[in-house]
């Protein structure tokens, strides 16, 4: 008995058309998996029915492609590991009260695995109104890799980005703060928003978070606001270290959190 015959480029194309939205940025290697070889996807372009965006990407036509029909593309076709992270996520999830006009010029995205890959070159071909922001760093122990980790809904039928939720994304914008005033101030603010921390998520971050000055930060903060969820956090196993640290250059030192932060914030709490 011979091998069964390959599948006909109508069938494929119509499988092909069920399993990827428009709006979504194909790569070729899920179309490869899917039984569309270069020449066929080729054939397709040629019809019509895809678009080609960069070597290795592709599209339906008509919805055009924003930054989160390449992400979806990137996480959920291509398998990437990688989320949206920081600001992006608090952004998305309605933590973040001013932005530029125009919307965010940037995405911060955040690899969660100890393999951490550059960008495929096609996602930086691919032409958006928001630039890439890419960051490499192991922020917290493989033991946390994917806590506090939650979907992030899209346009896309029911399909969600992976993105940080809140407890893990002001961690990730704490660990980016640098030394001008007005970085600290950035991040202060989206901490005030932040009301409803889930405690046991955000232990077990604290815990295992790397950076000492983003837990130093995060500490200050949570004293400063004070509100309910903080009381429920054990900060005994939390590793803070020792000595002084600069946050904010030409700041004040806060003695019981050893770090120097804007003069403002050294007054009494709001």
């Amino acid at each position: 008995m011979g091998s069964p015959a390959p599948p006909s480029a109508n069938r494929v194309l119509t499988h092909l058309l069920a399993e990827l939205p428009e709006g979504v940025v194909a790569p070729s290697s899920w179309l490869r998996a899917q039984g569309v070889s270069p020449q066929l996807a080729r054939k397709y372009v040629q019809s019509g029915w895809l678009v080609a965006l960069a070597h290795g990407a592709f599209a339906r036509p008509i919805q055009p492609v924003d930054w989160q029909g390449v992400l979806l593309g990137l996480q959920r076709l291509a398998d990437y590991p990688i989320h949206v992270g920081g600001i992006s996520a608090l952004t998305a999830r309605g933590h973040a009260q001013y932005l530029p006009l125009g919307g965010e010029p940037s995405i911060h995205l955040w690899t969660h695995a100890s393999d951490a890959r550059s960008l495929p070159r096609w996602v930086k071909t691919i032409e958006l109104q928001q630039r890439w922001e890419v960051h490499t760093e192991r922020l917290f122990d493989k033991s946390a890799e994917r806590v506090g980790l939650t979907g992030l809904p899209t346009r896309v039928r029911n399909w969600e980005l992976a993105a940080s939720a809140p407890e893990r994304a002001i961690l990730e914008v704490l660990s980016l703060v640098d030394e001008t005033p007005a970085s600290f101030t950035h991040a202060a603010e989206l901490f005030e928003g932040l009301t409803t921390l889930r405690p046991a998520v955000t232990q077990r971050l604290l815990e295992a978070c790397r950076s000492i000055k983003a837990k130093r930060l995060f500490v200050f903060l949570a004293s400063r606001y004070d509100y309910a969820w903080r009381r429920k956090l054990n900060l005994a196993p939390v590793a803070l270290g020792s000595g002084k640290r600069l946050i904010t250059r030409g700041g004040r030192l806060a003695p019981e959190f050893s770090i120097t932060v804007p003069e403002p914030f050294i007054a009494e709490p709001r």
